[in-house]
């Protein structure tokens, strides 16, 4: 009996769930239909009949789980030991094959490559099609002769390939039978003492953690165990790097290169190759741009590295100015980028790659963020002197994203929980983030990995995690790093189920708003309504849904847009633009007051873009709703002396707090930076001409 990588998911997430999961849950979930998940289920039956556990079980009216034996006894027979038991998805496969093409000593055949996968003749065939193109790619060339197909080029190059492929492999599955496969092809004549380098690679792999006082995620760790193995292997044949003098000088004196030192003495005293500088320089580049769930912060006399920290403070001063917004807690903030920022500086300095698997939904879930994220990183590319890679732009929009919703949280914590992430601080940042959003009583106290979540007790009441876990004392709930709508209800449901909380505080509740609500209205069926209010705050009424935010046409409308032929000073300018909104009931006078004096007290910051000027003040200052107002002058207005100060288009922002406000923000931002319209704002006449065009940009999700 065969499971493919789907229904080894879906079986994994029934095993998560724990509970009666519905048809249409599953049929959301992994997107097929309800034929084939039928069918999975039977084959999926089939293998756990063969290995003598329960079969899933089916609950009229509420879905499939499994049973409590099956779910005890399942995760010793999830590492599927029988090759035969796992069918390879397309990208394992043509990872797995790239990697026996790069790590063989002489030519491999169709016939080895196509049962060292499991695939017919003719697949192997199109795989190989597959690879060459991506080996041509890189620089390398897949040659066929009567010997068999291997790959030729240069080796540096090749062992970044190597790299990538290994890190894919490792980033996109949990599947242990991959991992097997993997180790496989990498020692195919795994012996004694090949288990005892593996051993030692760990033991010092933790040490060099210990030796920089970071936590390298699971993946990183692995990885750095794999490459050292092959560079030990492969004796660095013909491994050349093109580093100048000035930059080995540099590497040298990293804690990092130093602590490769020593590793590299403990290899030599156990018996085993050491690796000449070559190698060490390519593993300091590989651990200065790893990925780490922590980092102590501490103080850097490298030049560079305070250079990054000033380009951080300017990247945080545009992200404020664009987003309209003040971090609270901007120190912390500033030195959360800067831990991550610092590896991202080596990756793109020694162009080393990024898996980044969240890049798809950050752009899908927080496209706004997105885009103020990217318009405030012309210092970073500034200071690297390349363009900063979409995957990196979308790990940093994540600090930022978690970070915002960090700061608006106020809520009275009532439980402690933890977050097992094993993908660096942004992805475990925007976990907690999620989670402190959508279920505020909830206090995330410590973001873990899983090694550390297993040689650690941290009291906690229950536990959030992206990977498979052993469970301790604390319930866990499984969720993915980045939640849809429904992914949310569900974390919502499975937490209120695992904190419930005491019924005869909700009785009191009931009883005391019954007595209320009697003072101002008539009540026609007590009981009913006592039911009702139980119910409700028997729910955890306080665990909230996604923030709704409005798009740039519900804010900018015909009764928030206004033309006037000129204005007597700035000031009335922004008295002018703030009318509708005053006569909205959107804002206080005081907040137009705020507006001008932080104008006074800061200079003309609000000038955006020539001709623009945004003026805004802090939520508390003055704001009862969401809001924002537009007005066209022929005559413009100046913000200070000079020509650059001048605008004829004042658009007042009033925000709630630092999010709900951003997507029409960010489509506000894309409709002002694309060429022309600014012009073609200045030459309106009418509200209907301005509305059309914000129109074009008030699109959900981006454009």
């Amino acid at each position: 009996m065969v499971l493919d990588k789907r229904r080894v998911s879906l079986l994994h997430y029934l095993y998560q769930q724990n509970n009666e999961i519905k048809m249409e849950k599953l049929k959301d979930q992994f997107g097929v239909s309800q034929r084939t998940l039928y069918y999975d289920l039977d084959q999926i039956n089939g293998w756990l009949k063969q290995e003598k556990l329960e079969p899933i079980q089916k609950s009229y009216g509420k879905g499939f789980f499994l049973t409590e034996k099956t779910i005890e006894e399942l995760p010793e027979k999830l590492t599927l030991q029988n090759e035969w038991d796992y069918r390879f998805s397309p990208n394992e496969r043509r990872h797995l094959t790239t990697l026996t093409l790069l790590t063989q000593t002489k030519p491999s055949t169709v016939q080895h490559l196509k049962e060292n996968v499991q695939v017919s003749r003719g697949t192997m065939f199109r795989d190989l099609n597959r690879i060459s193109k991506c080996m041509d790619d890189r620089g390398l060339s897949l040659t066929h002769t009567k010997r068999g197909y291997e790959i030729h080029g240069n080796e540096k190059i090749k062992r970044q390939v190597m790299n990538d492929t290994i890190s894919s492999l490792l980033h996109f599955t949990n599947n242990e039978h991959v991992n097997k496969k993997l180790n496989d092809i990498l020692y195919p004549s795994a012996n004694h003492q090949d288990a005892g380098l593996t051993a030692l690679l760990k033991k010092e792999i933790t040490a060099i953690e210990t030796a920089l006082d970071v936590s390298f995620t699971e993946e990183v760790f692995r990885l750095l165990t794999l490459q050292i193995m092959i560079a030990v292997k492969r004796k660095s044949q013909e491994l050349s790097l093109s580093i100048e003098e000035e930059e080995i000088k540099i590497l040298k004196n990293t804690e990092a290169f130093q602590s490769l030192q020593k590793l590299n003495n403990n290899l030599l005293h156990e018996g085993f190759s050491s690796l000449p500088d070559e190698e060490l320089y390519l593993l300091t580049i590989q651990i200065l741009g790893a990925r780490v769930h922590y980092e102590q912060l501490s103080g850097s006399n490298r030049k560079e590295m305070e250079q990054l920290k000033m380009v951080i403070r300017k990247i945080v001063d545009d992200f404020q100015l664009a987003a309209c917004i003040v971090f609270e807690e901007r120190k912390q903030l500033e030195d959360n980028l800067f831990l991550h920022l610092k590896p991202t500086y080596y990756r793109l300095k020694y162009d080393l790659t990024l898996n980044n698997q969240y890049f798809n939904d950050v752009q899908a879930h927080y496209p706004d963020i997105y885009y103020l994220t990217k318009h405030s990183l012309s210092h970073l590319e500034s200071f690297i002197g390349k363009a900063i890679p979409e995957e990196e732009i979308a790990y940093i929009a994540m600090h930022f994203g978690g970070w915002l919703r960090r700061e608006n949280q106020t809520s009275v914590k009532k439980f402690k929980g933890i977050v097992v992430c094993e993908n660096g601080i942004a992805a475990s940042g925007m976990v907690r983030a999620q989670i402190e959003t959508i279920i505020p009583e909830i206090m995330i106290t410590h973001t873990l990995s899983i090694r550390e979540y297993n040689e650690k007790h941290i009291e906690a009441d229950i536990v959030f995690s992206t990977s498979f876990i052993k469970q301790k004392q604390a319930p866990i709930v499984y969720l993915p790093t980045i939640l849809n709508e429904k992914e949310r209800e569900t974390v919502i449901s499975q937490t209120q189920e695992y904190l419930q909380q005491p019924e005869a505080p909700v009785h009191y509740e009931t009883e005391e708003l019954i007595n209320v609500i009697a003072q101002y209205a008539a009540i026609h069926d007590k009981h009913a309504l006592q039911d009702k209010l139980y119910r409700f705050l028997s729910n955890n009424h306080s665990f909230k849904k996604e923030t709704y935010k409005p798009m740039l046409d519900e804010l900018l409308t015909n009764r928030t847009i206004r033309f006037e032929s000129s204005a007597a000073d700035w000031e009335e300018a922004v008295r002018m633009a703030s009318a509708p909104l005053l006569n909205n009931e959107n804002i206080q006078e005081n907040y137009v007051e705020a507006m001008i004096q932080n104008v006074k007290e800061n200079g003309p910051y609000v000038v955006i873009a020539p001709n623009i000027a945004l003026p805004h003040a802090r939520p508390e200052e003055g704001v009862d709703r969401l809001g924002m107002s537009l007005l066209h002058l022929k005559e413009p207005v100046f913000f200070s002396e000079q020509e650059k100060h001048k605008a004829f288009l004042v658009i007042v922002l009033a925000a709630i707090d630092n999010e709900t406000h951003l997507q029409a923000l960010s489509q506000l931002t894309e409709m002002l930076s694309d060429s022309g319209n600014t012009e073609h704002l200045l030459k309106a006449e009418a509200v209907d001409e301005i509305l059309a065009l914000v129109q074009q940009y008030s699109i959900r999700g981006g454009r």
